[in-house]
């Protein structure tokens, strides 16, 4: 997490949301602003309220201390926050700013023209001098962006209590229905398309099944959810594969090394006269290594791509699911939903057993034997029992289990490339949200 969010979280204020003001401490140790610690009282039953954090109950009579010192790092960082909004944003053909990066968009109540020309900008007042003051946020029911000293009453006032206010957002008019001018706030479900709520009612989805953008999300994440789940299983499937090929890795390495010493070991017996006897000894060993290892390797490079691609998936579709701006959330859904879907319908790589053919090298162990002395058998052949225990079984990989997996996630992609390719048809532009949902993923979400 970036060290700046850290900071940020520890200077706010846990009741209004925003940096602290003025903040005081309770006798329970926590810090709240003194509006919000006068709310707080006022709310109070029989003379006594409780922490928000904590729950400790105090009087209300109590005396709270301000904080100065935590008073004096928020508004320094309150201020070099404003200072940031206030500098020369990226001029155009940058990189496109992704989903989580701030749009720079002017406050609607600050006008720095008018307050330069009239004259009666106070020093230090937003607006004040002529310089663009920059929101922080946007109320989609006001439709109004509003900088940190105007979005104060939508954060005091119970009257803007149910006021829904987002990042700010330059433009409105991608939100808005162009036929009855209306914010879009609902989603139905018959047309697959965001409506307005003078839709809901004069227009032509009167009696068509509505949901809330929020609840038309919450229904899509719940299939990324799922999408989820199963990204986590190949993944733990893949990683266990990588495993254990790095663990045949290991025995094939230390094969070979065992094969070396007991080599050593026989030629120390030996000494001259098996000196030939050995060089084939070693050729027959390392050539096992050579047929292993390279397969080995490749079935590596195989099951890390696996591991690369379906880690990529994962992020992707986590970072999808953490989107909170439903108007966001649809576009960047629409636009990889498809490529999640054939993603996780590409099937893993399963790796054929390889390992040391023990029997293979004991028959050309046994070859070379014959043409020695009688004299030498005794010692070779203690020497092949050695190097060549009984032929290990080859392990169960699980792959049954996993094709039947495998089968069951791609009967559930097939189904849901079904419901993607559906959506594709109806989707006229970006603004209207069309074709999120196949047959069985709506009759979930009705259920619910």
């Amino acid at each position: 997490m970036d060290q700046s969010t850290v900071l940020e979280d520890e200077l706010t204020c846990p009741v209004c949301l925003d940096l602290f003001r003025d903040p005081h401490l309770l006798p329970c140790g926590h810090n709240f602003c003194l509006l919000c610690v006068r709310r707080l009282k006022r709310q109070a039953e029989r003379g006594r309220f409780r922490c928000p954090e904590c729950r400790e109950s105090h009087r209300c009579s109590a005396a709270s201390q301000k904080n100065f010192k935590l008073a004096n790092i928020a508004d320094d960082y309150r201020l070099r926050g404003q200072a940031a909004l206030s500098r020369p944003q990226q001029p155009d053909g940058g990189p496109p700013a992704t989903a989580k990066t701030p749009v720079s968009v002017p406050c609607d109540y600050c006008r720095p023209g008018d307050i330069s020309e009239a004259g009666k900008g106070e020093p230090g007042a937003p607006g004040a001098g002529g310089e663009v003051v920059f929101a922080v946020k946007t109320c989609l029911k006001c439709e109004v962006s509003m900088c940190q000293e105007h979005v104060k009453p939508h954060l005091e006032l119970p009257a803007f209590r149910e006021h829904p206010l987002t990042e700010p957002l330059g433009d409105l008019r991608k939100r808005k229905c162009p036929e009855h001018d209306e914010m879009y706030r609902y989603y139905c479900m018959d047309d697959r398309m965001c409506v307005c709520n003078a839709c809901t009612i004069e227009g032509g989805h009167a009696g068509h099944t509505i949901k809330t953008l929020k609840n038309t999300m919450k229904g899509l994440k719940g299939i990324l959810e799922t999408q989820l789940q199963k990204v986590d299983r190949k993944l733990s499937k893949a990683e266990k594969t990588l495993q254990e090929q790095k663990v045949e890795e290991q025995i094939n390495k230390k094969f070979l090394e065992d094969s070396d010493q007991r080599i050593m070991t026989v030629g120390e017996e030996l000494q001259v006269h098996l000196e030939g006897f050995l060089t084939a000894l070693r050729d027959c060993t390392c050539s096992q290594e050579s047929e292993c290892g390279p397969n080995i390797q490749r079935n590596i490079a195989k099951v890390t791509q696996d591991h690369a691609r379906l880690q990529d998936v994962h992020s992707r579709i986590q970072n999808l699911a953490q989107e909170n701006d439903p108007f966001r959330f649809l576009e960047a859904y629409k636009s990889s939903s498809k490529n999640f879907c054939r993603q996780l319908k590409k099937p893993l790589f399963y790796p054929e057993y390889v390992g040391v053919d023990t029997e293979g090298l004991a028959e050309a162990l046994e070859v070379k034997q014959d043409d020695f002395l009688t004299n030498v058998r005794s010692c070779i052949s203690q020497f092949i029992d050695d190097i060549c225990p009984s032929v290990r079984e080859e392990p169960d990989t699980g792959g049954e289990e996993d094709e039947d997996d495998d089968e069951e996630d791609g009967s559930d992609g097939d189904e849901q490339e079904e419901e993607m390719s559906g959506e594709e048809e109806g989707i006229h532009d970006l603004e209207s949200a069309d074709e999120l949902y196949g047959e069985e993923d709506e009759e979930e979400i009705y259920s619910n």
